[in-house]
């Protein structure tokens, strides 16, 4: 707040807070209205201005957008941050903090969907030989690579369903040695890394996480031998928040094992935390998908890959699995073995997840609406957001005496934090009721104690944080009948 009393201010957050829950059984209908409109003219509508208002696609404001507004000033609030919050009217269901988990779409998305599938309805067949899909692939492609940092001049995205896919495509075509890999990783890491050993005999060495859900560099690279083929990591740890330091370990795993593949899981962090895979080196590829911070739902999976990889010889990948995409002229129809493109193609097996794609692109337009376009920038921005965000957060935790999980700083976090918590499914059930949304992951399988996640989101804003902290605090201390309230599901990363 930048002027008037404390109380003031107070009464401000609160008749916001309360606009916000009280939509959340009114934006639901408002959308339905909107998704009924034909695809041509809503996408006509959003092309012709990406970065305007909902008042602009709707007709109206919501409760919490008009008192955003009239207060803009003392809420610290800019043009920008209201422009693009307006593209997002599903963040005013209640208090949404939880896009480290799944993201809220836009407007922009889903209109994009109902365009590509309108073609399908209007071309049939012919979405391939107009070159539509063609077009949406393309874009997907370049899109994607300006996303980690990457080019296609010196590397190549492939799509794929999820980043489990990506990740078994990727160990597929590596045949023995050592894996290196976290504790910390996310459960599909670790189910795939040990299938890879199994199918190949290739060794398994995980690395240790510290109590406060960190790893430090020096210890990752410790354990990289000579015989190391993969160093697969997390850019942040699921459970903690933690942020590696890809750069150092790119570094030293190109100096320790020349040869050896860094898989990069950054499917928490893209859109959010900067990825420079250009950079990092021509040994780095890189996994992702898009309902977290990207927003844009399941069916969006995405492998960058330099082409060091894909061309023909002693390093070039190629994974068990097949299909017809992924044959070099896969419109030729040939028969017998496939004959394998040499380029990111290869690595594929049916057809596109169009659908997926599109609603991707769609996001990642909205997201650098207020950056011109420049995706690069509109991640640079998102960062500089969430990392105030997660700022807000530990302040906010450290008022209501909240232990965080681990001591460091916004610039060792990804876009939330984890706050502990004894009766993790029971608070979450808790916060719900009052339109609070976070998720809880327990401190092992099955324990009733561990941590609530709470995330920043690139349209979000620092009263929703402390509104969220602060309900946490009344939940911590019984003030909200969390011991008696009924499980909550923890949910899925969806990978």
């Amino acid at each position: 707040m930048n002027n008037g009393s404390v109380a003031d201010s107070q009464v401000l957050y609160d008749a916001i807070i309360e606009a916000q829950r009280a939509s959340e059984g009114r934006i639901s209908s408002f959308l339905s209205g909107l998704w009924g409109a034909s695809p041509q003219a809503m996408l006509s509508t959003v092309a012709a201005d990406v970065a305007a208002s909902n008042a602009t696609l709707s007709g109206g404001q919501t409760e919490a957008q008009r008192l955003r507004i009239l207060h803009a000033a003392a809420l610290g609030l800019d043009a920008e941050q209201l422009e693009l919050r307006a593209l997002y009217p599903n963040l005013d269901r209640g208090v949404y903090c939880c896009s480290h988990s799944m993201g809220v779409p836009s407007v922009v998305g889903p209109a994009a969907v109902l365009h590509q599938l309108a073609e399908v309805a209007e071309a049939g067949i012919g979405v391939w030989d107009e070159g539509t899909w063609v077009e949406v692939m393309t874009q997907y492609r370049a899109r994607v690579a300006a996303l980690v940092g990457g080019d296609l001049e010196n590397g190549d995205v492939v799509w794929f369903p999820n980043a489990s896919d990506a990740l078994s495509a990727v160990l597929e075509g590596v045949n023995g040695g050592t894996l290196v890999y976290t504790a910390g990783h996310f459960t599909t890491g670790h189910y795939v890394h040990h299938q890879w050993a199994q199918n190949c005999g290739g060794r398994l060495l995980e690395v240790p996480v510290d109590e406060d859900g960190s790893v430090p560099t020096a210890r990752i690279l410790d354990a990289l031998t000579p015989d190391v083929r993969v160093l697969s990591i997390s850019h942040a740890l699921f459970e903690s928040g933690w942020l590696q330091d890809v750069p150092a370990l790119a570094a030293g795993l190109r100096e320790r094992c020349p040869g050896a593949i860094l898989l990069l899981d950054a499917y928490q962090t893209a859109g959010s935390v900067p990825i420079d895979a250009a950079k990092l080196g021509d040994h780095v590829l890189v996994v992702g998908g898009g309902h977290k911070q990207l927003r844009s739902g399941t069916g969006a999976g995405f492998l960058y890959i330099p082409r060091r990889w894909l061309k023909a010889g002693p390093e070039q990948l190629t994974p068990r699995r097949t299909g017809w995409w992924g044959h070099a002229a896969a419109f030729a129809f040939e028969k017998g073995a496939v004959r394998r493109a040499e380029d990111g193609s290869r690595m594929q097996a049916g057809t596109p997840t169009l659908t997926g794609m599109a609603m991707l692109l769609g996001e990642l337009t909205a997201a650098a609406s207020v950056t011109g376009g420049d995706l690069p920038a509109a991640v640079q921005r998102a960062r500089r957001v969430t990392a105030g965000l997660v700022d807000v957060a530990l302040r906010a935790c450290a008022a209501h005496g909240l232990k965080v999980r681990g001591g460091w700083g916004s610039e060792r976090r990804a876009a939330f934090v984890c706050v502990e918590i004894t009766e993790g499914n029971a608070a979450v059930e808790a916060l719900a009721a009052r339109g609070l949304h976070v998720d809880f992951r327990p401190r092992f399988g099955g324990a009733r104690d561990g941590w609530l996640r709470v995330s920043g989101n690139s349209a979000g804003f620092p009263y929703e944080i402390e509104a969220v902290i602060a309900g946490i605090a009344r939940v911590a201390k019984g003030h909200d009948g969390a011991h008696g309230a009924a499980p909550h599901s923890a949910g899925s990363n969806h990978r």
